[in-house]
Formats: C-alpha cells, sequence, structure tokens
C-alpha cells in the first residue's frame, strides 16, 4: 500500500473528476442509479469488480468512485490497484479515454504519479 501521502491523494482525487468526465464523455456513464439491493448484493459480492451484480460501468461510477473518495476523505493508504486489465475485457476498446484514465488511477495508486 501507498502511504498517505498529499500528492498521490491529491492526484488521485483529480484522476477520479477525469474519471467522471471521460465516462460522461465515452457515453457510458450509467443513466440510472442501481436500486438498493443491487448496490448491496454487489458490495457483498465476491466476484471481482461485482460482474455478477452490476455491469462494469455502473461498479466504477456507483461503488469504485465513491469508495475512493471516502478512502481519501479520511485520508487513509491508497491500496495498489490493477483495475485496467479488466476494464479492458468490460469496456469497448472505443472507450479510449476512459480505459486511459483507468491506467493512470493504476499507476497513482501503485506509487507512480508521473
Amino acid at each position: 500500500m501507498i502511504k498517505t501521502n498529499s500528492t498521490h491523494h491529491i492526484a488521485l482525487s483529480k484522476a477520479l473528476i477525469q474519471l467522471e468526465t471521460d465516462m460522461y464523455q465515452d457515453g457510458i456513464w450509467p443513466n440510472e442509479e442501481p436500486a438498493e439491493h443491487d448496490l448491496k448484493n454487489a458490495m457483498e459480492s465476491a466476484v471481482p469488480f461485482a460482474v455478477d451484480c452490476l455491469a462494469f460501468e455502473s461498479w466504477l461510477a456507483f461503488i469504485f468512485i465513491p469508495k475512493m473518495r471516502v478512502l481519501l476523505s479520511h485520508e487513509q493508504p491508497l491500496p495498489p490497484m490493477q483495475i485496467t486489465p479488466a476494464a479492458e475485457i468490460y469496456l469497448s476498446s472505443a472507450n479510449q479515454r476512459t480505459l486511459s484514465q483507468l491506467q493512470r488511477i493504476d499507476n497513482i495508486a501503485n506509487g507512480n504519479i508521473g
């Protein structure tokens, strides 16, 4: 885990904002928030990225981004991440902005903010 570091936290905070923008621009931001029971099931899912309960895009929008914001607001250490390989499976290659931003988020979480 990356220790609490304001530089990494600031970079991740900005990257999450950009991820939302990129998802909108790529046309993959979900139109509706999942039902409460679907979110609950997704939070309890043992399947990576809860794809048994939600579309990958919904997981990003309604679980990943909010969880990362909570982590940042509590100044918690950043966990190592490898979201991009899954995103390349679940998202179209046409969603290049989103894929690139997810790679940036992986890099920040793994200690490379350059």
